[in-house]
């Protein structure tokens, strides 16, 4: 089973008796900020390292928690070949893959499944194709969820009500762009700051999917208002060090690969299976939750649509085309 805990890289060589050539057992240090209860922690914890772990010589061990530095270092590791992989927001690839970016453009999924149909189709590939460029192999496409947003001032019913908030986001062009688009006031603050910026009225409030929001607790830190917006569709990338799977045997690299397959299955599965959960929990816990009227949701969507020709002048019009082509066919 996967070790939750911090250990040194071992590499151990053993011979091949049907080749004679060296093929290295390795433990595949896998890193993210995410602690164990999230369902990506536990996908990978259980899942992808049984199916590894069973069907080679290689071990695995899973840093949560941000145990192995933020997020941008923990990308920067993986594609050096320091640790295995990692598995966080698509937000924190922009530098690797601006392409990325045009998932995250506002209320343009529906639902999940067309998100995975579009992820798991002829334009996802085409995005892997740009991680490998980048020094990075890309075994899944995870769900983090439709983001929702919460504030400490007032319920949020229209896109006015945003003018003036100030609300913390990613450092995500796209995110950025929408959230001024609507009159606010945008703080970009590491993840690990922002409940007590919450708690103090530096910021007003922030956007998460439901996960994050009840995990976190974020009630406690003046959030009285949430809102079901489900704006931005986020992924979840789970990646890996393409240097160090090239030095693996063909059977070694189909044996991750399937894992990463079942595992990104596995996620997903858990997921959505917990949203409706951690709703029911925030409800619970005394937040007032606006659930918005399909009338109520294509306001925003209108208001956000410049936001599609903005992104277009930094990513590339055609980029963007193909993309909401491809979400137009799932539909």
């Amino acid at each position: 089973m996967t070790k939750l805990k911090f250990s040194a890289i071992a590499l151990a060589a053993v011979l091949s008796a049907s080749t004679g050539s060296a093929v290295q057992a390795a433990d595949l240090r896998l890193a993210s900020g995410f602690g164990d209860p999230h369902s990506s922690s536990r996908a990978l914890s259980s899942v992808f390292a049984d199916y590894v772990e069973s069907h080679t010589d290689h071990s695995v061990s899973v840093f949560p928690n941000s145990e192995l530095g933020q997020a941008t270092e923990m990308i920067n590791q993986a594609q050096s070949g320091i640790n295995f992989g990692v598995f966080v927001s698509s937000a924190y690839f922009n530098a690797q893959v601006p392409e990325l970016g045009v998932t995250n453009l506002p209320f343009v999924f529906n639902s999940r499944d067309q998100a995975f149909a579009v992820l798991d189709g002829p334009f996802g590939d085409g995005l892997k194709a740009e991680f490998e460029e980048n020094g990075l192999e890309v075994l899944g496409f995870m769900e983090l969820g439709f983001r929702n947003l919460t504030n400490s001032v007032r319920p949020i019913k229209k896109p006015e009500d945003l003018a003036g908030l100030k609300i913390r986001l990613q450092k995500n062009p796209v995110h950025v762009a929408t959230f001024e688009q609507l009159g606010a006031s945008t703080v970009n603050i590491d993840w690990s700051e922002t409940f007590a910026a919450l708690r103090q009225g530096v910021m007003d409030g922030q956007e998460n999917p439901y996960s994050v929001i009840n995990t976190f607790q974020l009630y406690e830190a003046n959030q009285k208002y949430l809102t079901d917006s489900g704006h931005f569709y986020d992924i979840l990338v789970f990646a890996v060090s393409k240097k160090m799977m090239d030095g693996f045997s063909p059977d070694d690299q189909q044996a991750i690969r399937e894992a990463g397959r079942l595992a990104t299955l596995e996620q997903r599965k858990l997921a959505a299976e917990e949203d409706q959960k951690n709703l029911d929990a925030l409800k619970a816990s005394g937040m007032e939750v606006t659930e918005l009227t399909d009338e109520q949701r294509e306001a925003f969507r209108v208001a956000t649509q410049p936001v599609y020709e903005q992104i277009g002048e930094t990513l590339g019009h055609d980029t963007v085309s193909a993309f909401v082509e491809a979400v137009q066919a799932v539909k």
